[in-house]
């Protein structure tokens, strides 16, 4: 079994964005917004692309694209914040995670041959982890 907190880490290097391919993706696709895909900003990203399809739009994409060169390393850390507060079960915005839940209560007293069944069921799924698969495959079974 892993650790959560392993799992967590594997899961943010998987999705981890680098600021080196973002400068690289810069240099070289930068006027398709491709470094803007690659932070999450679609709609700027779609934005340049619109730019890149006439001349006027290039004496905006330009500037722009100059500026780009001092906001990507932010726009790395954005989303690899937006990452780390999706793996802690916040909103991305930064809200913050949900309340843990509260612990389970004290079982009833067993009185009868009923609840020792029920308590015994219980004890069961816990043990399994609430996936036990169902004996019969076929419903003409039930």
């Amino acid at each position: 079994m892993v650790d959560d907190n392993f799992r967590k880490q594997m899961v943010f290097e998987s999705n981890r964005k680098s600021v080196g391919i973002a400068y690289l993706l810069w240099l070289l696709l930068g006027g398709f917004g491709v470094h803007r895909f690659y932070t999450g900003n679609t709609a700027s990203g779609v934005a340049q692309l619109i730019l890149l399809i006439s001349f006027i739009g290039w004496l905006v994409l330009i500037p722009w694209l100059l500026i780009d060169l001092a906001l990507i390393p932010g726009m790395v850390r954005d989303k690899n914040m937006e990452v780390i507060n999706m793996l802690n079960h916040a909103d991305p915005k930064g809200a913050p995670p949900e309340e843990p839940r509260p612990a389970e209560r004290e079982p009833l007293p067993i009185t009868n041959e009923t609840d020792r069944r029920r308590q015994a069921m219980l004890d069961d799924l816990r043990q399994t982890g609430y996936r036990k698969e169902r004996r019969d495959r076929f419903p003409l079974n039930r």
